[in-house]
């Protein structure tokens, strides 16, 4: 199971990641990053912040959907242009931060989570944050090439999670996804 993918969070906490980092952030470490934040926010809330599809890559786990709006400028289904409007397009191994996104989205603990990251992770470059997913992340799968889908139960038990607590996460996210559909249908329906 996974909690929908949520582009306007992403946008927010990227946004928040490269303004830490200066203005300019490597693209690996950035994705490190968001997938690190949601990790922690599983442990502590049950429930990440920006949430998707996790995936064990060569180079440690990712989240697909951000992999995507960093590569094309958004997602193809959505119609929310938040991140072409606030990050650039990627210039080599880099994105940067183009103007301001207003935080809208993203709580004020949710704001906590992302500068404990930052002062946990961000005096790495791309390659240690890398090293140290591999060697801290129990759901990632080594792969010499591809991928392999990463659940976030998986994500769950690797960060100490019961059993109950496991199956409430699940529960969780099958309810988040459901109302994600049902709000999407509905101002579907009154647009």
């Amino acid at each position: 199971m996974t909690f929908r993918f949520n582009i306007r969070k992403a946008t927010e906490a990227a946004a928040l990641f490269i303004k830490m980092e200066g203005g300019k952030l490597n693209v690996m470490k950035l994705v490190k990053l968001v997938y690190l934040l949601d990790r922690t926010s599983i442990a502590r809330r049950g429930i990440p912040v920006v949430g998707g599809i996790y995936y064990s890559m060569r180079n440690g786990p990712v989240t697909s959907e951000l992999l995507d709006v960093i590569n094309a400028g958004k997602l193809a289904d959505d119609s929310d242009s938040s991140w072409e409007q606030y990050i650039s397009d990627r210039d080599q191994h880099e994105i940067a931060l183009q103007k301001d996104v207003p935080i809208d989205f993203i709580s004020e603990s949710e704001i906590k989570l992302i500068e404990e990251t930052y002062q946990e992770h961000g005096a790495k470059d791309q390659w240690q944050i890398r090293d140290w997913c591999h060697q801290n992340c129990g759901e990632w799968t080594s792969l010499p090439a591809g991928r392999e889908r990463i659940m976030v139960e998986e994500i769950a038990v690797n960060v100490g999670k019961s059993a109950a607590e496991v199956k409430r996460i699940t529960e969780e996210a099958v309810e988040s996804n459901l109302l994600s559909c049902a709000f999407s249908a509905s101002s579907l329906v009154y647009a």
